[in-house]
């Protein structure tokens, strides 16, 4: 009776160990369970995140794209003011040119006009002198004695000084016009050069301000353009990135 008693509470025990293994298991079945619902909730709740710091970087993308292209357009009417600008320094630069040929010209007349003149001066200083030594070396006895043997002969003489006096005075007076004239085309010269000369400042003066001006332009569109490329969640620099993306739209 007694091994027919251990045979019937063996199958008993084998139930008991089968119920107790799958309890055990059950257990951590469920403790398994509850491990991967809180994995679950916990990749739920990152990619929450992920997604919320994606549609941030979509829409930082977008208004970066937005501010290149308003970069991009505000550059192309800077360089298209710079080219604007360059044409109008190269005329006016033609035009400084130009001036400086005729001053030049002018210049070089002014110097054939001065030694016209001191060639006429001299000429005339000469005439007047051979003048002066005619009527010094004249014998004035032997004219007081012909005035009353031969009056007609010493009035021709005089009549002869006195139409040379007047050619002298004549040509002293062309000379001193001309010497006017000479002086107004000089100071007409001074003045062209005064005008050249201010004129090279105002052209330099422009190419540096406008040099300066499109430095301080295109920095300005450089560091807005680095600040909007700064995610404003978590502070990450996408400049790399944006224009990574930007690159293959760029391509088609």
């Amino acid at each position: 009776m007694s091994m027919a008693g251990t045979e019937r509470d063996h199958p008993q025990k084998q139930l008991l160990s089968l119920i107790r293994n799958f309890a055990s298991e059950k257990s951590q079945g469920e403790r398994r369970v509850v491990t991967l619902r809180k994995q679950i909730e916990k990749l739920t709740s990152d990619l929450s995140v992920v997604n919320v710091e994606l549609e941030d970087a979509k829409r930082c993308k977008e208004l970066t794209e937005q501010e290149i292209i308003g970069f991009e357009v505000q550059f192309s009417m800077s360089e298209a003011s710079a080219q604007t600008l360059e044409a109008r320094i190269s005329r006016i630069q033609y035009e400084i040119s130009a001036l400086r040929s005729e001053v030049e010209t002018l210049k070089m007349e002014e110097a054939a006009l001065r030694e016209q003149f001191i060639h006429s001066m001299l000429d005339l200083n000469a005439k007047i002198r051979r003048f002066h030594e005619s009527i010094i070396n004249c014998d004035i006895e032997a004219v007081d004695c012909e005035a009353y043997t031969d009056a007609p002969q010493v009035n021709m003489k005089e009549n002869e000084n006195d139409d040379e006096i007047v050619a002298l005075e004549s040509m002293l007076s062309d000379i001193l016009s001309q010497t006017t004239k000479e002086d107004e085309e000089y100071r007409a010269e001074i003045e062209t050069h005064k005008k050249v000369t201010q004129t090279n400042s105002v052209v330099s003066l422009i190419e540096h301000k406008q040099t300066s001006t499109l430095e301080a332009t295109y920095n300005t569109l450089v560091e807005e353009l680095q600040r909007r490329c700064i995610c404003p969640s978590c502070h990450m620099d996408n400049l790399e990135a944006i224009s990574a993306l930007l690159l293959p739209d760029e391509d088609k």
